[in-house]
């Protein structure tokens, strides 16, 4: 699915004569929200040992939804709901994209942004859970808040968005009717008091890591963003992989704006920063990977236990041990020719940011907590969510509050990476996409294995050549830098040959014999935290090449070359555990599951 078909949807969207509940019914089938029930994760953070809600504060109120909400001229229906605004922004030539100008949204954008449905005037909250959410168990009815009244209230809008990146997928964002904006100590204020999972038609589930699990129970407290802004609620530190750091296709406005992307090997350390609601300078505009110094700042001890701050990005520090620079900010837009202009810059705005750093790890190992200053102390800004004021407030409106000065300490993850990958197990899970976030394992008797992360062509082969589905191996990376693309290759004997290698696929274009059935999926020619080798042996029975994450397969083969590491992948299936033995007899006893009924993938992290 690509921009075409979301600009499809949005025509029809906007000139079908359809009531309200038909829709609603409609943006269920925008390409955002059909992509994000696809039940993949890869490479995301175990924030805790067992799973439990971070936060689940009020959000903001109001402006979620603005009817004709659609352009520039339409932004006096962002002010009239309350919204913030950039209206200075908006009088520049050619005018910055709507969401630089107000954070407001309107119910065409909702729909296109995937959250399968369309209120209008609604009020917002952000729910951090420490697992993983299972895509596809997201549900309003999932979600019970309990107002200050006593009533109790499920919202009318659930989703992943903006928290939509694969490795990402901690937060539920939820629209409805929950609050108004007077202050808790206000008579005739409502606003939530806490937050709670509930059954629904069907369990919300979180992914650890031994599955996904039932995270109905789980509740947490409520906070009131009028009287204090965003908070952090997580620091990782852990070595950098851009694993599963891409969104689905509909939602990539943003993309790529991973560490690697941003600032190539330079990147070598993580501190993921996850936050109780989105960072905005102002409420509305974005970060820029250079406001480190402006919005942040770290904290460690030397080697002779001295309290050290780390302020200043492009400033090697020395620990005693070893020495860190701070490189800049990551998970905020993609990288940019020369000097960024704010008013047009493409931020996520979701709820995380990444401090990458490089430097010797005894020295990273010293970082002890990172603060965010505000402007308490000279020279800092404030961090407001997206019910703030925007850089033109209107001054009889309230605006959500800004952040409050904090310090939260780190967890170190360097050596314990503490992240989950999963992928349903099922081709009837998948819609049906040229190029879906995984790779499917087709075998058939007496054929070549193949491999696709093409659900169309896996289908037709299962449905009429006699292939029937192995297992969802492990993770098709989207192109960007850093990933290769793995190229295709059946012979006329049937072999078939996946690389990632350039020389090997312009030998391969020009070999008689052989027929290039394009990009097949993409990998990674590295080994980055939470990816796994996949080997390639020639099979000398049968002729064939055999691709396979056993590194012992010369064991159960008849007879084999081993070829080496042919790419590196997050799996969503166990490696097969080492053993020793005669001969499977061929390609379909390769990656023998004991136990395919676990249909899980995962890294297996040890306790903190």
């Amino acid at each position: 699915m690509n921009s075409f078909l979301c600009k499809a949807f949005a025509v029809t969207f906007l000139t079908l004569p359809v009531q309200a509940a038909q829709q609603a019914e409609l943006a269920k089938q925008a390409p955002a929200y059909i992509q994000l029930q696809r039940a993949v994760l890869i490479n995301a953070d175990l924030w805790t040992d067992q799973p439990q809600i971070l936060a689940a504060n009020y959000g903001f109120e109001g402006i979620i939804g603005v009817p004709g909400l659609m352009g520039v001229d339409d932004l006096p229906r962002a002010v009239a709901a309350g919204a913030g605004v950039n209206l200075d922004w908006a009088a520049l030539d050619p005018a910055p994209p709507l969401r630089n100008l107000t954070s407001a949204a309107g119910v065409l954008g909702l729909a296109i942004a995937g959250f399968g449905a369309t209120p209008q005037l609604a009020d917002a909250m952000p729910i951090e859970v420490s697992w993983p959410l299972l895509p596809g168990s997201v549900s309003p009815d999932n979600i019970a808040i309990t107002l200050n009244t006593g009533e109790i209230v499920h919202p009318v809008a659930a989703a992943l968005n903006p928290n939509y990146d694969y490795n990402e997928r901690h937060v539920i964002v939820v629209f409805g009717e929950f609050a108004n904006r007077l202050t808790p100590d206000t008579p005739g204020a409502i606003y939530p008091v806490s937050v709670s999972f509930v059954q629904g038609d069907s369990p919300l589930m979180a992914v650890g890591p031994d599955g996904p699990i039932s995270i109905v129970g789980l509740s947490a407290l409520s906070s009131h963003p009028y009287v204090a802004g965003p908070a952090l609620v997580g620091a990782k530190l852990s070595r950098f992989s851009p694993a599963g750091d891409f969104p689905p296709p509909a939602l990539n406005s943003a993309f790529p704006n991973d560490a690697y992307s941003l600032y190539g090997n330079a990147a070598q350390y993580r501190l993921r920063l996850f936050t109780s609601g989105g960072f905005s300078p102002d409420g509305v505009s974005g970060f820029l990977p250079t406001d480190f110094a402006t919005f942040f700042r770290l904290h460690a001890h030397d080697a002779e236990g001295k309290l050290v701050t780390l302020d200043k990005a492009g400033h090697t520090y020395d620990l005693g041990v070893g020495k860190i620079e701070i490189i800049g900010l990551a998970e905020v837009g993609p990288p940019t020719d020369g000097t960024v202009d704010p008013a047009y810059y493409a931020e996520d705005h979701d709820n995380y940011f990444d401090i990458m750093l490089k430097g010797d790890e005894a020295a990273i190992n010293l970082l002890q907590s990172v603060e965010i200053p505000t402007s308490a102390v000279t020279g800092y800004s404030d961090i407001y969510n997206p019910g703030g004021p925007g850089r033109t407030p209107t001054p009889t409106t309230p605006y959500t509050k800004p952040a409050l000065p904090q310090t939260y300490p780190i967890f170190h993850s360097v050596d314990q990476p503490r992240t989950v990958s999963y992928a349903s197990q099922s081709l009837a899970d998948y819609d049906l996409d040229d190029d879906l976030p995984v790779v499917f394992r087709l075998q058939a008797d007496d054929k070549a294995d193949i491999l696709t992360s093409n659900s169309r062509l896996a289908n037709q082969w299962v449905d009429s050549q006699g292939y029937s589905l192995e297992h969802v191996g492990f993770a098709n990376e989207t192109d960007r830098p850093g990933v290769s693309a793995v190229m295709g290759y059946v012979s006329e004997t049937g072999d078939r040959i996946y690389t990632l290698d350039p020389v090997e696929q312009a030998r391969l274009d020009q070999a008689p014999g052989w027929r290039s059935e394009g990009r097949a999926f993409g990998a990674f020619d590295q080994p980055w935290t939470g990816l796994e080798p996949v080997y390639r042996f020639f099979e000398l029975k049968t002729k064939r090449h055999v691709f396979t994450t056993d590194a012992d397969a010369h064991l159960r083969l008849s007879g084999s070359e081993n070829q080496g590491v042919a790419w590196y992948a997050a799996l969503f299936v166990k490696p097969p555990a080492p053993q020793s033995g005669g001969s499977s007899g061929g390609s379909a006893g390769l990656i023998w599951l004991a136990g395919l009924a676990l249909l899980w993938g995962y890294r297996r992290v040890s306790a903190a």
